[in-house]
């Protein structure tokens, strides 16, 4: 009786607290901003975007893709905020096991990086530096905007006949909340 009770206290339990709540959630840090001539130049870290599974995933060659979503938005007291500009992009990781190196795809400059380190790959990855976002037109100069950036990871994909045999990859993805920062007017 005590073993079947401490199963289905054992199996509550694992039910209750997925293991992604054991690790570190990814986040947006080191936000920095400057406007240039009416265009915001962005720039910030995500930390804690890499587990040990997925580091093991990118040994093997399978590709891992990073979404960008950076949003500014004009604050109005009577209405809803209004989206008034923004930019989305994707870098992508790969490794290359004939040539040992590791590629970065920088979707928002379209260059492509060769690197020997796994490190340096992943520093890469989670290191946004000067994103420009364009604001419409129909903002006032004396509007006040706020900055919204996030991250995540896109689903990864394996050949088809191993989908079905490793459904739990989707356990390897992750998002981060919206990072809000006010802009100076």
């Amino acid at each position: 009786m005590k073993r079947w009770l401490s199963g289905i206290l054992t199996a509550i339990l694992f039910l209750g607290f997925p293991l992604a709540a054991f690790s570190e959630k990814a986040l947006i840090e080191d936000v920095s901003v400057k406007q240039v001539n009416g265009i915001w130049r962005v720039s910030f870290t995500v930390e804690n975007c890499f587990t040990e599974k997925m580091e093991e995933a990118i040994q093997t060659g399978i590709e891992t893709i990073f979404t960008f979503y950076l949003q500014i938005y004009q604050k109005r007291n009577w209405l809803w905020d209004r989206k008034v500009g923004s930019f989305r992009f994707h870098r992508s990781l790969r490794y290359d096991p004939i040539r040992s190196d590791y590629q970065v795809a920088l979707g928002e400059t379209g260059e492509v990086l060769f690197i020997a380190s796994l490190e340096e790959a992943k520093r890469r990855m989670a290191r946004v530096e000067e994103v420009e976002i364009q604001l419409s037109s129909l903002v006032s100069p004396r509007a006040s905007l706020e900055l919204r950036i996030k991250a995540e990871m896109d689903s990864i994909r394996l050949p088809f006949p191993l989908e079905h045999l490793f459904f739990f990859v989707s356990l390897w993805d992750f998002k981060t909340d919206w990072y809000v920062k006010p802009l100076p007017m």
